[in-house]
């Protein structure tokens, strides 16, 4: 028969509760990079600088920047000008995207965590 001692616990149970306090400070950190990616930016700029973009880490569209010269155009050639600001946003969001993960490695030594990012 075996007899287990008052307050005595197997010793998987502390490694358990270990476990559950490295993941509950590593979602913690987490949670402060995903507060601190609201005030890092990224910046694209397509057309020679006529279309230019700011979003921020966590991928928010700050601003839209058009240069006088393509607002002209585009007088003549919306779409040119349509095509210039999607291809900004894009860039710019592959940006922020890479900048999270970039942020949040840090964190998860690199481990690539599903619908983390």
């Amino acid at each position: 028969m075996v007899r287990k001692l008052k307050g005595s616990r197997p010793a998987g149970n502390a490694n358990q509760a270990d476990i559950v306090k490295q993941a509950q400070a590593m979602q913690q950190q987490m949670l402060e990079i995903q507060e601190e990616l609201k005030n890092k930016e990224v910046k694209s700029s397509v057309g020679g600088g006529a279309v230019s973009v700011r979003v921020n880490g966590q991928k928010e569209l700050i601003e839209v920047k058009l240069s006088d010269e393509i607002v002209k155009e585009a007088a003549t050639d919306k779409e040119m000008l349509e095509d210039l600001i999607l291809s900004a946003i894009k860039d710019a969001m592959t940006q922020a995207d890479e900048l999270a993960e970039s942020e949040m490695s840090k964190v998860t030594g690199g481990l690539n965590i599903p619908g983390l990012f």
